[in-house]
């Protein structure tokens, strides 16, 4: 028996890729994403329930996870056709949950449903993305938008108008 394995079916995998979300360690990032969008914070949502599990138990954060200070929260709207097709929403209800029994404010979800079910029935207008960013004003880090290209083009026009106000800086908002 050969100590070497075949390469004829052999990948390199590279990467990471790209620029990545980069997260600031505190402050409040929020995105707004819309059906397949959501896959590109999952891996927030995930690294956020490690973090709070580990904190609570008092242990020792895994590399990289220590990264988030108290101060970090992240609020994510996301938009789904309807409950079956809304991908990840298990994790983000999961992290939910373990924020409400361990009394944390790291996280904010806002689901809404296209069919109307669920508590949010809004559509997201330049009135909506007003009223949910304008109490974080000069707090807000970095606003992600990642959904259909009518999505990114409400939110780019809306989030235009209002960056000043919202006390955004430069490259702190990213249209996915």
């Amino acid at each position: 028996m050969s100590n070497t394995l075949p390469t004829d079916n052999a990948y390199f995998i590279k990467g990471p890729m790209g620029r990545g979300l980069q997260l600031q360690s505190s402050g409040i990032h929020v995105a707004f994403c819309a059906g397949t969008g959501v896959l590109v914070f999952l891996d927030l949502v995930s690294s956020l329930i490690i973090k709070n599990c580990f904190g609570h138990e008092g242990r020792k954060l895994p590399e990289g996870l220590d990264f988030f200070e108290d101060s970090f929260e992240f609020h994510l709207y996301v938009s789904f056709a309807d409950k079956e097709s809304a991908i990840g929403l298990d994790i983000i209800e999961k992290l939910e949950t373990l924020n409400r029994q361990l009394k944390l404010t790291n996280f904010k979800a806002t689901v809404r449903l296209s069919n109307g079910e669920g508590k949010q029935k809004q559509r997201w207008d330049q009135n909506y993305i007003r009223k949910e960013m304008m109490p974080y004003a000069g707090k807000i880090q970095k606003v992600w938008v990642c959904g259909p290209p009518m999505l990114n083009e409400t939110f780019d026009k809306a989030l235009a108008h209002m960056s000043e106000t919202l006390g955004l800086k430069s490259g702190s908002i990213e249209i996915m």
